[in-house]
């Protein structure tokens, strides 16, 4: 059998859809990943140091990662079992398209529905999956356009619609009385709120997804310090989290991953805080400094991140950050509207200090 006829074996969405490519080589000043720049400090390190040298390593992982599972309902509310567990995000999106995947009466495939510009991967596992992915334009103010997500869900009746509050690329938060609206006026999709910028916030829909069987809350730890562990959640009701521990791999999340995440929310927790803090205050201090210029325009943010339009040449205007060795996020496809903007991450305060510096060397 040749390549090109194996290659015929593969799902025919994939040839719509890019590799997600991540640069080889950082550069000095990394603003692109929307990552905590924070590393953790000596007695921290030290904490997990002590926890895996007494891990057994050469036995498999706990399949149900038990002490995580007791940190999450002890932290942030419910059962153990409302937890499902995976590696970040991206895997419980997976996990969620393989499960929840049969289309309704009628239809040819499952769909999902989404807001856009919103976070990526919602689309492309969808895509991947041989789900119909059907976006909702944002508003004007990168707010949910209710009416048009109303009428997207009574048109495809989705099974799973994502909001992801604060949103990434935009950083604000959705109107919760809009989310709070949509949930209950469609009950018979799964409605899965990802927070997982949701510590920059300090918003959570917790209390609103614990009385509605159809909502499920999304978490992670990769954008408050541990992004190189890749652990992340979903809250749901018992009763589903029961069937998509049924496509979840035995061994999804190893044995350093639990043990450091189980660490993150518990021992070392007041150590996060002060790095949120941190980081919300260099928030507000970064998008005063890029107000000063009239090119930019930084819109209000919920997260660790800042989106800001520059009315010039955005790639020309990332490249010179680049020369410096800052890197940022520009945008070439998608919603038309992001052409024009760069999200910048926040960094730590001598990082945010350089790209001040850079800006008045580039911008005058």
């Amino acid at each position: 059998m040749s390549i090109q006829s194996l290659k015929a074996l593969f799902r025919p969405e994939l040839d719509e859809l890019s590799t997600y490519r991540v640069p080889p080589a950082p550069p000095v000043v990394k603003l692109d990943a929307n990552e905590s720049p924070w590393p953790l400090p000596p007695e921290a390190r030290a904490r997990i140091a002590a926890a895996l040298h007494a891990s057994e390593l050469h036995r498999y992982p706990d399949g149900r990662a038990t002490k995580l599972r007791d940190a999450l309902a002890r932290g942030l509310g419910g059962s153990t079992d409302e937890y499902v567990l995976g590696a970040g995000s991206d895997e419980l999106i997976a996990l969620m398209a393989t499960a929840i995947s049969r289309p309704r009466s009628g239809a040819d495939r499952p769909v999902v529905v989404f807001p856009d510009p919103t976070f990526v991967m919602y689309r492309m596992t969808s895509r991947a999956h041989g789900w119909e992915p059907v976006s909702v334009p944002l508003d004007g103010a990168w707010d949910l356009d209710a009416g048009a997500m109303a009428s997207a869900l009574a048109r495809t009746n989705p099974n799973i619609v994502y909001y992801a509050t604060p949103n990434n690329p935009t950083g604000n938060c959705f109107s919760r009385d809009k989310i709070e609206r949509l949930v209950d006026a469609f009950p018979d999709s799964l409605h899965v709120i990802d927070e997982a910028y949701g510590p920059y916030s300090g918003q959570s829909f917790a209390t609103f997804a614990e009385e509605r069987p159809h909502c499920a809350l999304m978490g992670t730890l990769s954008k408050v310090g541990f992004a190189g562990i890749r652990v992340g959640w979903v809250r749901v009701h018992e009763a589903l989290s029961q069937e998509l521990e049924k496509v979840r791999q035995p061994f999804n999340l190893n044995t350093a991953s639990q043990d450091i995440a189980t660490l993150a929310l518990t021992d070392l927790a007041p150590v996060l805080e002060t790095h949120i803090t941190s980081i919300v205050a260099e928030r507000e201090r970064l998008a005063t400094e890029l107000d000063r210029y009239e090119v930019l325009q930084c819109f209000p943010s919920d997260a660790n991140f800042l989106l800001v339009q520059h009315t010039g040449d955005v790639p020309k205007f990332c490249r010179a950050l680049l020369d410096r060795e800052i890197a940022v996020r520009q945008f070439s496809t998608g919603d038309s509207r992001l052409r024009s903007c760069i999200r910048i991450t926040i960094g730590t305060p001598e990082e945010n200090q350089r790209l001040v510096e850079a800006l008045r060397d580039i911008l005058g």
